[in-house]
């Protein structure tokens, strides 16, 4: 796929693929998200969405750590959800993929999110997804 509209920062990348309101995003290598870092990443994906909701794809296989702080900011409505109509996380990695799973778990996001370990089922869940609401 072509990626359109890409953007780079030190601590994720952002682009748009075929559909214009799914925003795929991948963290910088072996990135410790804490809740500066965080609020960063928020303030900088909702500048790149120009304030506009968006499906997201979200590439967490990079992911060394997140801390309590900022999974409780990333998880809120008014911090990591805002702008957010729906998130699919992908990963391969097996720690990843326990973390992902225990946090949609015990945190129930407010928006329909789930994971995947192939980028297109995650793209045919988030079509799916868009179709329905």
């Amino acid at each position: 796929m072509i990626q359109r509209d890409f953007y780079e920062d030190k601590n994720t990348s952002y682009w748009k693929e075929e559909e214009e309101d799914i925003l795929f995003f991948k963290y910088a290598p072996q990135i410790e998200i804490d809740i500066n870092i965080a609020k960063d990443l928020v303030r900088s994906r909702l500048e790149y969405s120009k304030g506009k909701s968006m499906y997201a794809l979200i590439d967490f296989t990079n992911v060394k750590s997140c801390s309590k702080e900022a999974r409780e900011y990333m998880n809120s409505p008014e911090g990591g959800l805002k702008g957010i109509l729906g998130g699919a996380f992908l990963s391969n990695g097996v720690v990843t993929n326990v973390f992902i799973n225990l946090f949609l778990r015990v945190n129930k996001p407010v928006v329909p999110a789930k994971f995947f370990t192939k980028k297109q089922d995650a793209i045919n869940w988030l079509k799916e997804l868009k179709k329905g609401q």
